[in-house]
């Protein structure tokens, strides 16, 4: 018999896990309780909004990071009530530690119920085991501790980098950072090293001008298979609708790619926004599997773009020869007693060039191959049969109604997934409104099924 006060849990406490666990909060009956469950305990934030670097900056402007698609203005009301110094909020790219403050708010506004009634708790450990018991889920945690709910839900997000092919012999080596967000290790880089970042997205960016931050005068350079930075915001026109969800995925690239010298492409990006899960899920895996290898990088380029302040300030550097963006690929490193030479064969090209560098920075991009995770609670799923990555390797299995898909294809009724994790099945999943949707989907469709 299932238990008169509904139980979720929400494994994962960064932007997916708290928009669930909001969402759920505002359905609930008064007795209806979330535990939220996070290892690194700073709820609400998750990599990319525990910054405190007033150089990272949203890579939107405020006025589309509500955490409410019904309250469009929720994010600009908050920041224009507590930052009025900042100016008009709508158009701001504003830093990011704000942003991450805004959800933790929110979250902190949710913790008290109807009549005062705690009904948020906040786990902060690390979730290493699930197993599904009589109709419900128990979840084991790091400190030996099993907490019992009705469903489970996973919002784990993003994971650090893996190490880059041809960078085996720095694995264990001090010159090599595995970790880009790693605060004490950047701090004691010399301000005259010599540094090589492999990757030139936005983690790259976000890097650099930390670095510059902290007064670093050394080289810099960005070294990725195709060389290619985001590009910039830019006031354009308003999004070009999308005529035919049942249009294919190449059809949508070629409309870009044809507007690119008229600079309205953003717009026509903007106007798939609300279909792109559509066109991506109307792909064959085998179409999918060629979209990403060969469109994916310049994708993410026009997708992913840089605050106008931050792409100004990327131009400089490389204007000043303070950063140099190269194209080609790790072949093998040496490590000796003034630093790292890396062997690299540059993009289009047979020979070899060599790049020497005090430390190696690795910046290129999370890592969502689940068959190959380190991260406990992942492990156990896929082994004990609960959970199987999905065709692509971007995450997990899940259906469409975002339940995880075991290691028979078979829908869990009282396992979930949403945010990153479910990138495979959807594509668009890590940008606020797609994971405010699926949140607010999900908290819907969970609430009602456990009345």
């Amino acid at each position: 018999m299932r238990r008169q006060v509904p139980i979720f849990g929400v494994i994962g406490g960064g932007l997916s896990g708290s928009l669930m666990a909001i969402h759920l909060l505002r359905r609930l009956p008064a007795a209806g309780r979330v535990h939220l469950i996070e290892k690194r305990g700073g709820f609400g934030l998750g990599l990319a909004y525990s910054t405190r670097n007033p150089r990272h900056l949203l890579n939107v402007p405020a006025a589309r990071m509500s955490l409410f698609e019904t309250e469009p203005d929720h994010f600009t009301t908050w920041l224009a009530d507590r930052f009025g110094e900042l100016g008009d909020p709508a158009g701001l790219f504003a830093p990011r530690f704000l942003y991450g403050t805004y959800v933790q708010s929110v979250l902190t506004r949710q913790m008290a119920g109807e009549d005062g009634c705690r009904n948020l708790f906040l786990f902060p450990d690390e979730a290493v085991s699930v197993a599904l018991k009589g109709r419900g889920v128990a979840v084991s945690m790091a400190c030996g501790r099993s907490i019992d709910m009705d469903c489970a839900i996973l919002s784990v997000g993003n994971f650090l980098p893996e190490p880059p092919a041809g960078l085996e012999e720095l694995a264990s080596s001090p010159r090599f950072l595995p970790d880009p967000w790693d605060d004490a290790r950047l701090r004691a880089i010399g301000e005259d090293s010599r540094i090589v970042i492999v990757g030139s997205g936005l983690t790259m960016v976000d890097l650099v001008l930390g670095l510059i931050g902290q007064g670093h005068r050394g080289p810099l350079i960005a070294l990725s298979r195709r060389g290619l930075l985001p590009r910039r915001h830019a006031a354009s026109g308003p999004p070009h609708p999308w005529s035919g969800s049942a249009a294919p995925l190449s059809a949508a690239l070629h409309r870009i790619r044809a507007r690119s010298g008229g600079g309205d492409w953003r717009a026509v990006i903007d106007g798939m926004r609300p279909v792109l899960q559509d066109l991506w899920q109307g792909l064959s895996v085998e179409e999918q599997r060629r979209f990403l290898r060969h469109a994916r990088p310049w994708w993410d380029v026009h997708r992913h773009r840089m605050a106008p302040d931050v792409a100004a300030a990327i131009d400089d550097l490389l204007a000043r020869g303070r950063l140099r963006v190269l194209a080609g690929q790790i072949l093998s490193a040496d490590i000796s007693g003034d630093g790292v030479a890396l062997s690299v064969r540059p993009r289009g090209g047979d020979g070899r060039i060599t790049l020497e560098a005090d430390h190696v920075i690795n910046c290129s991009g999370p890592a969502s191959d689940y068959s190959r995770t380190r991260n406990p609670l992942l492990r156990h799923l896929i082994e004990s049969g609960l959970a199987r990555p999905d065709p692509l390797g971007l995450g997990l299995d899940v259906d469409a109604g975002l339940h995880l898909l075991d290691a028979g294809g078979r829908p869990h009724d009282r396992l979930f997934a949403l945010g990153p994790v479910t990138k495979g099945r959807f594509w668009e999943t890590t940008a606020v409104p797609e994971i405010r949707r699926q949140a607010l989907f999900l908290a819907e469709q969970l609430v009602a099924e456990n009345d």
